[in-house]
């Protein structure tokens, strides 16, 4: 096929701006299939909006012969089912995050889609943010040499109570399976991993600060790593004014990403040589402190991850995340 026609599962805030970005694209890798949602109304409003087939039953839509692939955009807890759903009847799937609320179905998600042998991917656009792509470039590239420490924060997802009473589902275990950690910051949590790996060991607190929820709106952790890395994480709905700050730290220097904003530390000679090197006890080497060029574009984009993922399906080209990295 020439183009991967999309069906969108589940028509809330993000499902139907997937289905806009999709239509409106003007890409011809890419086009919207049709829509599905347990609310007629919404899915009859999006059909009707884009000139497409709806259908108020998934499995309605994946049997319709209308969708090469699915783009699940429903709950958490919905994402497994919806998932090995399609997959079992040869589609392609694009799941939004988080892939589940644990790890268990996540898991099964993977192996259902290796098994029924399509693609399967993850809505994690940050990924394609130029400050991220040239951090992580760098990182990859030992720039830094070993690595040290690597330093989270992500309390810019402020939420007011309203937001979390505009859904039932919404700050409930039953619902959402979690709180800042399983909705805001999984976005986050991917950079951090992406960066720096999986750590081997956390200590956490998670407790709820703000909000009349179930669930947590912070999170602070110490994270430790195989070889000897350190870390910390902290992510909030209930902070203001709010933070977005990831910083990896090695032998020599280290990358301090603050916003769209990336900086370079870069020491007169590493921080392993000069420990050894004599001289006066207590002074480090002298750093340069510079701006990193970011390569465009800006990015950042949902359109450029589905667009991706259409390349990985038609073409094998890398999409920007799979869902076993998810």
């Amino acid at each position: 096929m020439a183009t991967v026609r999309f069906g969108i599962v589940g028509l809330g805030n993000v499902g139907w701006s997937h289905a806009e970005r999709i239509a409106t694209a003007g890409d011809a890798s890419m086009a919207l299939g049709a829509v599905c949602s347990e609310n007629p109304a919404d899915a009859k409003r999006a059909a009707e909006d884009y000139g497409v087939p709806y259908f108020a039953r998934a499995e309605k839509m994946y049997d319709s012969g209308a969708v090469d692939a699915v783009i699940v955009a429903t709950p958490h807890y919905w994402h497994p089912a919806h998932t090995v759903a399609a997959a079992r009847r040869g589609l392609h799937v694009l799941c939004e995050k988080p892939l589940a609320a644990a790890v268990g179905p996540a898991r099964a998600m993977v192996e259902q889609c290796e098994r029924a042998g399509v693609a399967f991917g993850a809505m994690l656009q940050h990924r394609t943010r130029a400050v991220m792509r040239t951090m992580k470039r760098l990182v990859a590239d030992g720039e830094l040499g070993r690595l040290f420490r690597v330093s989270l924060t992500c309390s810019d997802w402020f939420r007011t109570q309203a937001y979390y009473d505009s859904q039932p589902w919404r700050g409930t275990w039953d619902g959402e399976g979690g709180g800042v950690l399983l909705n805001q910051a999984p976005h986050h949590l991917d950079l951090l991993t992406w960066m720096a790996g999986l750590p081997a060991q956390v200590f956490a607190y998670a407790p709820t600060r703000l909000h009349d929820i179930e669930v947590e709106d912070t999170a602070a952790a110490v994270l430790r790593y195989d070889g000897g890395m350190l870390g910390t994480l902290y992510a909030s709905t209930a902070e203001t004014p709010g933070q977005e700050e990831l910083i990896v730290v090695g032998d020599n220097g280290a990358l301090i990403a603050e916003g769209e904003r990336l900086v370079r530390a870069r020491p007169a000679r590493p921080a392993s040589q000069h420990a050894r090197a004599g001289g006066s006890e207590f002074e480090g080497p002298c750093c340069t402190w510079r701006d990193v060029e970011l390569s465009a574009p800006a990015g950042g984009e949902h359109l450029e991850v589905i667009r991706r993922f259409a390349g990985a399906v038609l073409r094998g080209e890398p999409m920007v995340a799979t869902g076993a990295e998810a």
